[in-house]
């Protein structure tokens, strides 16, 4: 298997025009999103490459930066402060999934998870890969840990098997495994590419992000969906075209436009916030929310001149990253 991961890869090609936005601005600081509710967008960082995370602990705020699409600027795990990114030495080199548990980060680097012990506030004392990738283990993309105590993570895609069964054991699925890495279970089947995970407050099954199918003539629709045990989602025997396809077939929470493409997802309270790489209109990246139960998503900031990845809650702030390398955050209602 490759060394740089499909799953970042895959995902950012579902709206490939719009990576060229950020051309434009690379080396420049953008214009600043804007949010519906009228608070400040405040940018905490730029110049990195593709944001495509946020884990949170105490004070310290953490962004995993994925591969650079666009030129050479820094990738891997950065902390965040005082309007600057720094990278914590003797990290993974790029990152695509982030939890804290138990004063410990385990980052997922696409060909491994790896956890971090003894922050100091510069640098880990220690670590040990959790899980490596193998034939039947493609890759690993977003990462959450369950009220379980059990770590959760997407199975990346692997572009080979788009359009056809994949032999490998778990691919298509939300795995989970304790934080040893040990007891490694398949929590749910039939996903596409499974990317980012949150787990509302109450929840006991993470609601995952999935990106669908788009290099076909004709294009399905994307979804969040609630992975819980034992569901299955029906690809790839079953494309969801329409929202009354694949019948037997566990039904996403919510369906969204072609092209939608969500990434990074994250929740406060009974409210799940969203970016969608391509939008709910062509070419217009945005950030949405919309109830746990399910429901029209909404605009929560706009006005992005290049697409958005990365985003996740903590307290009462929205926190995103899109591809011009900018991170930011802005406050909501609890």
């Amino acid at each position: 298997m490759s060394r740089r991961p499909r799953g970042l890869t895959a995902a950012l090609a579902v709206a490939g025009s719009l990576a060229l936005t950020s051309t434009a601005v690379a080396g420049q600081a953008p214009p600043l999103p804007t949010a519906a509710n009228g608070a400040a967008v405040e940018r905490l960082a730029g110049g990195l490459a593709t944001p495509t995370s946020f884990a949170f602990a105490g004070d310290t705020v953490c962004a995993g930066i994925g591969a650079a699409e666009l030129g050479h600027p820094p990738t891997g795990l950065m902390t965040v402060a005082n309007g600057c990114a720094k990278k914590v030495p003797g990290t993974a080199p790029v990152v695509f999934g982030l939890a804290w548990h138990n004063d410990r980060l385990f980052v997922s680097s696409g060909d491994k998870i790896t956890s971090y012990r003894g922050w100091n506030g510069t640098r880990f004392t220690g670590s040990r890969i959790v899980r490596r990738a193998n034939s039947q283990l493609e890759g690993f993309n977003g990462l959450a840990f369950g009220p379980d105590g059990r770590l959760y993570t997407g199975v990346g895609l692997n572009p080979k098997y788009d359009h056809t069964r994949n032999p490998a054991r778990y691919a298509n699925t939300v795995i989970s495994m304790r934080a040893t890495g040990a007891d490694l279970k398949i929590v749910a089947r039939g996903l596409r590419q499974p990317f980012q995970m949150t787990f509302p407050a109450g929840a006991t099954s993470p609601y995952v992000t999935d990106l669908a199918q788009d290099g076909t003539r004709r294009i399905p629709l994307d979804q969040v969906v609630v992975a819980k045990q034992g569901s299955n989602f029906g690809f790839p025997s079953c494309i969801r075209f329409t929202e009354s396809q694949c019948g037997s077939a566990t039904k996403p929470l919510v369906f969204l436009p072609q092209h939608a493409s969500p990434m990074g997802i994250g929740s406060i309270g009974q409210t799940l916030y969203v970016a969608l790489f391509g939008g709910l209109q062509k070419e217009k990246p945005v950030v949405v929310s919309m109830p746990v139960a399910g429901g029209t998503p909404t605009p929560v900031v706009s006005g992005f001149v290049a697409p958005v990845v990365a985003l996740n809650t903590n307290a009462n702030y929205v926190y995103f990253g899109d591809l011009t390398g900018s991170l930011y955050r802005v406050a909501v209602a609890a």
